[in-house]
């Protein structure tokens, strides 16, 4: 069974990293497996939390859009290039398939085979010639004919000699094969003549003396001779008329999004799948789209599509662990949601494993404290509540840490340093973006103990969110630089609708810029400001 996946929103923080990993560890812990997750690059804060509990950074997921791996049906019916044409027939027939893939023997697809292929070569076959033009195999003719060896040794491999009727015994030469009826004086010759096999057409009721003949094998058929050559062309083996004509092939982590044109825009009917080994998987039809298993998720720190994986309408959502808004939040089937006016994710996820009956051992301790401590600037942010500080000081016991504000310091500190960042890259440390009265607007908040040192890039970064208002429609683009020794925030602002901000904060804007004193939290003090200012516009 599929694991489930658990992860926090875009532009991770150290919520949403350790959320992750630690309802993970429940998970297990409780019989389910799961796996943490992350969605963009982790935050030099967080790698400073996992480095000091030693702890791995969850693997990055882009998306959890269905794959032709989730299907719940593949067909599996494939062919071997040294196989009959009527093997091929036969499995189309009751498959009712007008194409298979075509494998050589280490599972490898070589190409397609079409019922029309198989019917112009039937149109186009020499008897006289056939095992010249076409390549077949000994073992393929007996399958054909279903044929009974009733002296000498059958040979094995590819059939070299010509075939022959025994109208044609003036031209048989040794390593032909000869077609024949249950006349004894004849087989005789034909032996002499130094055929590889006889065929011989009668019915079981006919007898046959049984001449031991190490060089010729004589095998009967219960057809008749105007039966049995038609039969015979159908020996030839697949390879013989395999053209090398353009075909779709897919492979097993291909999205069914982006193959449902390409299938519906072809002529082809049956797409060949291939392993990351490029063996064949199978193949698929445009109807096998519609059913496929959908993967599981828990979403932590986060309700809003917008902020979360990629593909996530195609996947099945059990949970969600959350302290935000909740925004449009749809599911098509129940989910269990975990959600309270709290500081931290991390807060609801200790009581996740209070209600289980377990403790979280000291090392996710020390990932629950640090996500507390981080989300509630050291209990300084107004979302922090009491339950926020005594989750923090219960996990400082379990964790080890004896001054877990000195630590929580030195972590904010450590993720403070933007020195060596674009002014890309610190934009996308922690943004998201809102919808408010018809305006699309984009939020970034970072942490720092140097407001100025930041300021330097100022020029820089406003290029950027000009650049990013462009290219993603945002109305508005508001950077708020958190001073975590001051408890304040400076705001940049760049957009179309400014004063949207000094509504919402009763401030002016000085070259883009103002000090919202005591604001630090861009869910508590930031985000409903600017929602109630909005609607004014």
């Amino acid at each position: 069974m599929e694991p489930i996946l658990i992860f926090g929103h875009k532009n991770p923080d150290t919520d949403s990293i350790c959320s992750a990993i630690s309802l993970a560890e429940l998970k297990n812990l409780t019989g389910e497996a799961a796996i943490p997750c992350r969605l963009g690059e982790i935050s030099k804060e967080t790698e400073f939390v996992l480095n000091h509990f030693g702890m791995q950074t969850p693997k990055l997921l882009k998306t959890v859009s269905a794959q032709i791996s989730d299907l719940t049906h593949v067909e599996k019916e494939v062919i071997s290039c040294e196989q009959s044409l009527k093997s091929a027939l036969n499995v189309m027939t009751y498959e009712h398939f007008s194409s298979l893939p075509v494998v050589d023997k280490n599972n490898h697809l070589k190409g397609m085979i079409h019922v029309s292929d198989i019917a112009n070569a039937y149109l186009g076959i020499d008897y006289s010639d056939l095992f010249s033009k076409y390549y077949t195999t000994y073992e393929n003719l007996k399958e054909v004919l279903n044929g009974e060896i009733i002296s000498g040794v059958y040979p094995t491999g590819k059939i070299t000699g010509n075939l022959k009727g025994v109208s044609e015994i003036t031209t048989i030469a040794p390593g032909d094969i000869v077609v024949t009826t249950s006349m004894i004086d004849t087989i005789d010759e034909l032996i002499h003549l130094g055929a590889k096999v006889i065929i011989v057409c009668c019915e079981e009721s006919d007898i046959i003396d049984s001449r031991e003949s190490s060089e010729c094998s004589i095998m009967r058929v219960n057809y008749s001779l105007f039966k049995t050559i038609p039969l015979i062309s159908q020996s030839i083996s697949i390879s013989s008329i395999m053209g090398n004509d353009n075909f779709y092939s897919f492979k097993t982590d291909d999205f069914l999004h982006d193959i449902k044109d390409i299938m519906k825009e072809s002529q082809q009917t049956n797409f060949p799948v291939l392993t990351a080994e490029g063996q064949i998987y199978g193949t698929i039809r445009s109807k096998n789209l519609i059913n496929f298993t959908r993967k599981k998720v828990i979403l932590v720190d986060h309700n809003e599509r917008a902020q979360s994986v990629d593909g996530l309408h195609d996947a099945r959502i059990l949970q969600v662990v959350d302290h935000h808004k909740f925004g449009n939040f749809e599911t098509d089937e129940p989910v269990k949601i975990n959600a309270e006016t709290v500081g931290c994710s991390c807060t609801i996820v200790l009581d996740l494993y209070k209600q289980a009956g377990l403790l979280p051992n000291k090392k996710v301790a020390g990932l629950l404290l640090s996500a507390i401590l981080s989300d509630t600037l050291l209990f300084k942010s107004p979302t922090c509540t009491e339950k926020d500080i005594l989750a923090a000081k219960e996990l400082a016991v379990i964790s080890g840490i004896e001054n877990f504000e000195e630590y929580g310091m030195d972590m904010l500190i450590a993720g403070t340093s933007l020195g060596d960042k674009t002014p890309m890259e610190i934009l996308n440390i922690d943004m998201k973006e809102f919808s408010m009265s018809g305006l699309k607007v984009a939020i970034a908040q970072v942490n720092t103990v140097d407001v100025n040192g930041l300021l330097a890039k100022k020029s820089e970064l406003e290029a950027v969110m000009n650049e990013l208002n462009n290219s993603r429609g945002y109305n508005l683009f508001f950077l708020v630089i958190t001073d975590i020794v001051k408890s304040g925030s400076l705001g940049l602002v760049v957009g179309s609708h400014p004063s949207l901000v000094e509504r919402a904060f009763n401030v002016k804007l000085d070259n883009n810029t103002a000090w919202l004193e005591g604001v630090v939290s861009r869910k508590k003090q930031i985000v409903p400001f600017l929602m109630a200012a909005s609607q004014g516009i």
